[in-house]
């Protein structure tokens, strides 16, 4: 009986061990696989190239790249009246917009002055560019796309798509719609863009003195 509790005890030992030297091989293979495949890359990872300046309270600037990696400066566009589009290839109210905006971008652009920027957000979430310029070639987008970046989209405010931001030609945000709205809605957006394309309320008309005398009778304040 002794003998036979020495062996048990030894098989223990030696299955310990075994153990120890199992738990040991599978850490290291587990750290040199870290090293091999690096860390994993956040759900939206900015590519580092987009600068984001908001110059005051209302008005930014933003420096993106275009298919052909040509570089875009929002500010260029500063004096004009400019409508930014934020769209996907994989998203469908965008494609129900876009050829609504290719038509008021044809309209308006050289007899108003429009600004039509595309920005397409696959390289944010989705295929990146291989999706979208066989999308622009589709839809013949004649206007620039340029290729999204997160610190944009959050300057922005984008949390959904379409996401289209109306600009005064001064930089200024003087409206945003958020979706593709129902057909005609973006088209009045643009009317009142250009109607107005400093978004800033017209100063009040001054009176003559006989349109005065005829304002403040009107105005006649009354106590009981």
């Amino acid at each position: 009986m002794r003998l036979g509790g020495e062996i048990a005890t030894l098989v223990e030992q030696l299955e310990s061990v075994q153990m120890i030297r199992t738990s040991k091989f599978i850490a290291m293979a587990l750290v040199a696989l870290a090293f091999t495949i690096g860390p994993m890359p956040a759900r939206f990872e900015s590519r580092g190239n987009a600068q984001v300046v908001r110059a005051s309270r209302n008005i930014y600037d933003f420096t993106l790249r275009d298919l052909d990696g040509r570089e875009t400066k929002l500010s260029e566009y500063r004096g004009h009246p400019v409508v930014i589009d934020f769209w996907a290839t994989w998203c469908a109210p965008c494609r129900h917009q876009i050829p609504e905006l290719k038509k008021l971008y044809t309209k308006y652009h050289k007899s108003r002055g429009l600004v039509v920027l595309g920005v397409a957000c696959d390289t944010v979430q989705g295929d990146g560019v291989k999706s979208i310029r066989p999308f622009v070639h589709e839809f013949d987008i004649s206007y620039p796309v340029l290729l999204a970046e997160t610190p944009v989209l959050d300057d922005f405010g984008v949390e959904a798509i379409p996401t289209t931001v109306f600009l005064g030609s001064d930089g200024t945000i003087v409206g945003r719609m958020m979706g593709a709205g129902a057909t005609g809605e973006l088209t009045e957006g643009v009317n009142a863009l250009l109607a107005n394309p400093t978004g800033k309320s017209k100063p009040a008309k001054k009176l003559t003195p006989e349109e005065e005398k005829k304002d403040n009778l009107y105005n006649i304040e009354y106590r009981h």
